[in-house]
């Protein structure tokens, strides 16, 4: 049995232990923005306890009055050596937050804030909104566009969102919980009661007091200054500083990029933030006490040094707490010990001092390139914005969205980009793509480049083609048509290949050379319009072939020449020569007239006939040219054409009545059999 004068001062309540547990020593440490963690040793009369079942219990360890003392969880349990009728056991009392350093993640937050992202966090293991708070900030946290937690655990992601937005926590601990409080101010630290300064002499103070108290300045940056660039404004330089003249001493600046902020302003407000983190502990004390209230996140009123300056309220950003009561041991009766009780060492801060984390845990630093998907809207085939930007489906993100908010837009990196000029390629949706990181941060990402995978096969099978490069598209949207540059390089079989899918625009601003060794082959399956502005040469030095299915209409605004060795022209049906002032055919020796059997020819010799030449008749009517100009359409004229009109004019029935051919067509179109117009061309063919 325990010895009834040695009163035990530590206690640790434990429910879920039906054995008495009774508490031979602890020690352990806090500090601010960090979870605490007590070692304590106990000693019972039960050597065989459940040490599984204590894993994860609540548990309250007493300073000595039941309300002083810290709350937590078991984190872990061990049993030691058994005595004759007492046997150890080790626990280690942490915070709910310490679990959260065995659950990591990788993850995307995006369009919220750091507290509302804590929060998530924090209620995702359980830690609800009663074991938990925010301070109310004077202005409103912003919200952050993208997040991620990327290979780190869910405590050093929560550590460095705190770092990082100058978010300070602490703990408050009652008998019953222990409360995880968040803030940005000062105001958030509670003010306890003020302990005397009292020097080591030996002799027994009548309470608490603190035993050594020590203050040391440190040299830190005088300034700071900040740096960063948006793409969105690429012509603004974003720079900002801190620089309070009230800091004396050397002149010491502390510079950084990037410094993630989009305008002055923010600048501003994180550059001021930067040089408070720097220099929180320019002023730093150190000291000891047997004081159990003091906490880390607390703020100390020191009295009664001899320093009156120092004789005020002083923020503890560390304590180390140690706890002896050898009395709960058998064989301690008679026996000596360098100590026993509780004690306690200390770091802390001048209060008015605007207190910034440090900056401990860093951003994870992504070394090389990941793949991911493209992603985007359902039933979208591309989805970008009026940067060519683009969004990702990350394979370790278990969110699985693949859609328009499955990422932040990603940039697209292009082998040119100008102003107005350089190469554009959409990366569509479903295609694999490396992704790269600005200064390896995960939260700058940017598509570097496409990748094919087994279902992205390349455009022809390889290695059969592997002489070939390929620039070919897909109609889209839901289109299986393409256009294609193809480069061919295996030797003898060299080739360019192009092809649109649809239309084909060429514009040439100065000059065009098309040169081609051999043979060159144009195919047109419709129109084909020519229209030149100056002047064409042509220049063929072999035969000219041409062939014309229809009609051939050719209109010359000014003179035509032709010069031939022989020119034979031939139709088969009527040759009509119109000159509006003369028509003068010169032949160096003979020009003979044939037509229906009869004959004239002029030679040197004279004027010759195959009969004589009768006087009267009448002359054939001349049909006018009138060709067609490009762009306009065939006009059909009202009544046959002269020659026909002449061939009709002896029968007694209309000419209206006797041509049916449709309007526009020729006679050979016409639905009588018998129709006469037909009959008289073919008569006059003959």
């Amino acid at each position: 049995m325990f010895s009834a004068t040695n009163q035990q001062r530590f206690k640790l309540t434990l429910d879920a232990c039906e054995h008495h547990l009774h508490v031979l020593g602890f020690k352990g440490s806090e500090g601010l923005n960090q979870p605490y963690r007590i070692a304590i040793e106990l000693v019972s009369e039960s050597a065989d306890l459940d040490l599984e079942s204590l894993l994860h219990q609540p548990a309250f360890l007493s300073f000595g009055d039941d309300n002083i003392g810290l709350h937590g969880h078991i984190h872990s349990a061990g049993q030691g050596e058994s005595g004759s009728r007492l046997t150890r056991y080790q626990l280690t009392l942490v915070p709910r937050l310490a679990y959260l350093e065995h659950s990591s993640q990788q993850r995307i937050f995006q369009n919220q804030s750091v507290p509302d992202i804590i929060a998530q966090v924090l209620k995702e293991h359980g830690i609800l909104a009663d074991a938990f708070h925010f301070q109310q900030s004077p202005k409103p946290h912003p919200e952050r566009e993208y997040c991620t937690q990327y290979d780190e655990t869910d405590l050093n992601f929560i550590q460095r969102l705190c770092e990082e937005e100058g978010l300070s926590f602490h703990f408050r601990h009652s008998p019953d919980q222990h409360l995880l409080v968040f803030g940005i101010h000062s105001s958030i630290f509670p003010r306890l009661e003020s302990t005397p300064y009292k020097r080591s002499s030996g002799l027994v103070a009548q309470g608490p007091v603190i035993k050594a108290f020590g203050v040391h300045v440190q040299t830190r940056p005088t300034r700071t200054t900040l740096r960063h660039y948006d793409f969105e404004q690429p012509h603004v330089q974003l720079q900002a500083d801190c620089r309070p003249g009230s800091i004396p001493g050397a002149d010491l600046e502390h510079y950084a990029y990037p410094g993630d902020f989009r305008d002055e302003r923010q600048g501003k407000k994180i550059a001021e933030r930067d040089l408070q983190r720097h220099r929180s502990d320019y002023r730093l004390a150190q000291g000891e006490s047997d004081q159990p209230t003091l906490r880390s996140g607390h703020c100390l009123l020191l009295s009664e040094h001899l320093r009156q300056d120092w004789n005020s309220y002083w923020l503890l950003t560390e304590v180390s707490h140690e706890g002896y009561q050898p009395q709960v041991l058998e064989e301690y009766a008679g026996h000596q010990v360098p100590w026993q009780g509780y004690r306690n060492t200390f770091s802390a801060i001048p209060a008015e001092v605007e207190y910034q984390p440090p900056h401990r845990h860093k951003k994870p630093f992504i070394r090389g390139s990941q793949s991911a998907r493209v992603s985007g809207p359902a039933g979208q085939e591309i989805h970008c914005d009026a940067y060519g930007r683009v969004k990702v489906q990350f394979p370790w993100d278990r969110a699985d969205r693949n859609d328009e908010h499955s990422s932040c837009w990603l940039r697209v990196a292009s082998s040119w980009a100008g102003a107005r000029y350089g190469s554009v390629v959409i990366p569509r949706i479903g295609m694999e793509v490396v992704v790269s990181f600005f200064e390896g941060d995960p939260d700058r990402p940017y598509v570097s480049a496409c990748l094919h995978h087994k279902n992205n096969e390349v455009p022809y099978p390889l290695p059969e083609n592997q002489t070939r490069s390929v620039f070919k598209t897909r109609s889209t949207p839901g289109g299986e048509g393409y256009n294609e540059l193809r480069i061919e390089d295996r030797s003898g079989a060299e080739q360019i290949a192009l092809r649109a899918q649809r239309d084909f625009t060429v514009h040439a601003l100065n000059d065009q050379r098309l040169q081609v060794d051999r043979q060159r082959s144009v195919q047109v399956g419709g129109d084909s319009r020519h229209e030149l502005q100056g002047e064409e040469q042509r220049i063929t030095h072999g035969n000219r072939l041409t062939e014309l299915r229809q009609d051939d209409h050719l209109t010359v605004s000014g003179e035509q020449h032709i010069q031939a060795a022989s020119h034979l022209l031939r139709t088969t049906r009527d040759i009509h020569l119109s000159a509006g002032d003369n028509v003068v055919i010169n032949a160096g020796s003979s020009l003979t007239l044939r037509a229906g059997g009869q004959w004239l020819t002029l030679n040197p010799a004279g004027i010759f006939s195959s009969t004589e030449i009768t006087l009267g008749g009448n002359p054939v009517s001349i049909i006018p040219a009138t060709p067609l100009s490009p762009g306009t359409q065939p006009s059909v004229p009202e009544i046959p054409d002269p020659l026909l009109a002449q061939q009709l004019s002896d029968t007694t029935r209309a000419i209206v009545e006797l041509c049916q051919k449709p309007k526009g067509a020729t006679p050979q179109a016409c639905p009588l059999k018998d129709c006469p117009c037909r009959a008289a061309q073919e008569e006059r063919s003959r």
